[in-house]
């Protein structure tokens, strides 16, 4: 018998709920996305875009700026790649990692578009920044795609 959140499973039972088996334990694997919190996430991200992109025309009254534009495209993407994600759910292993895959580059690149907006800024400061930007999306990037890449790795186990 298995656990799974205080519910016993058989393991004729583990095929209907389609969790992947262990080759080392024998045991079931745990969900490793929850549909419901990657599709919340990913709405807020949408509507924090749009809320930026409104508050942002609305409150300085004039139309935001590239730079703006830009953050409101990188929220946008990214909640459009978690809703993506929810929508496959605990399924398509190799699916979610070409995302997570995309959603990474996306945020490298990012990370380099926003690192020569502020370059162009006269002064040591805009300098800074780029270089801190440009540090901190590759490092967060790369962390991020890797530990996703390891812990999927593991439900790509055959039933």
């Amino acid at each position: 018998m298995y656990y799974n959140g205080g519910i016993k499973l058989e393991k004729k039972n583990t095929k209907k709920l389609e969790l992947p088996i262990s080759s080392k334990t024998g045991e079931p694997l745990k969900p490793f996305i929850k549909p419901r919190d990657a599709l919340l996430r990913g709405i807020i991200l949408i509507a924090l875009g749009f809320l930026y992109w409104w508050w942002r025309s609305y409150y300085w009254g004039t139309f935001p700026v590239f730079n703006n534009f830009l953050l409101f495209i990188l929220f946008l993407v990214e909640g459009c790649l978690l809703i993506s994600r929810a929508k496959l759910g605990n399924k398509h292993v190799l699916a979610h990692q070409i995302i997570v895959l995309i959603s990474d580059l996306f945020i490298f690149f990012m990370g380099f578009v926003f690192s020569i907006i502020f370059w162009s800024i006269p002064g040591l400061l805009g300098m800074v920044y780029g270089i801190l930007i440009i540090i901190a999306s590759t490092l967060g990037s790369t962390i991020h795609c890797l530990s996703w890449f390891v812990k999927l790795e593991k439900y790509k186990v055959k039933n």
